[in-house]
């Protein structure tokens, strides 16, 4: 089976009737219940004075920065899919399919301008990422050096 784009998920769920509601429940155990606990989770570490923060290790992170490429293929395909959709003509010249035609225009524009900033911050995001790749490359390169005797005496 393979997997549906988001795009196809969210038409689906519209022409289903499902609600916003129960498609956050059908993609995240526990849904709107769970997002609260997680931001009541975070907003209680921030009262205690915790610092967020992640730590990876070289394998680890290269494992998410290939799932974030492939979040960032599917958007791309996504693009070329509204692109796609935006080549529709209307059935006839009568008033009911004009309007129909403006309004999946509209709603094709704005699929875009959100695939865009979603493509936008995950490029971003995965740029983040390849500096702490390359940061743990060379935080692991000093601390080997250490172990060999290495910068002996500059210390």
């Amino acid at each position: 089976m393979s997997e549906e784009s988001w795009f196809d998920t969210v038409a689906r769920e519209a022409a289903e009737g499902t609600s916003a509601t129960d498609a956050v429940n059908a993609v995240m155990p526990g849904g709107l219940a769970a997002m609260g606990a997680a931001k009541a989770a975070a907003d209680t570490a921030v009262r205690l004075g915790a610092a967020g923060s992640w730590s990876f290790d070289k394998e680890e992170i290269e494992a998410v920065i290939a799932d974030w490429k492939q979040l960032e293929e599917q958007l791309r395909e996504d693009r070329g899919s509204f692109q796609q959709a935006a080549l529709v003509s209307p059935p006839s010249e009568d008033s009911p399919s004009q309007s129909f035609i403006r309004s999946l225009t509209d709603g094709l524009s704005a699929l875009r301008d959100s695939n865009t900033s979603m493509h936008k911050y995950v490029k971003d995001f995965i740029d983040k990422l390849e500096e702490a790749k390359s940061a743990i490359g060379q935080a692991d390169e000093a601390g080997a050096g250490a172990f060999n005797g290495a910068d002996i005496n500059e210390v």
